[in-house]
């Protein structure tokens, strides 16, 4: 029998796990800037990292 931790740790360090994990923060990211704007906030200014990540995302059809 494989050991979990092992082969959990191994899945973590994968890049399919890596680009389901960048999936997920934008996500959460865009929904909760929709809240913002919403409750009359005024809409941020885009980190440089965000601006990565959004655009390996788009790279990867995410």
């Amino acid at each position: 029998m494989l050991d979990f931790e092992k082969t959990f740790s191994s899945f973590l360090e994968n890049k399919v796990y890596d680009n389901a994990d960048n999936a997920i923060f934008l996500l959460v990211r865009a929904a909760y800037l929709a809240g913002w704007k919403a409750a009359g906030g005024e809409e941020p200014q885009e980190d440089k990292i965000i601006n990565i990540f959004h655009q390996v995302a788009q790279s990867k059809g995410m």
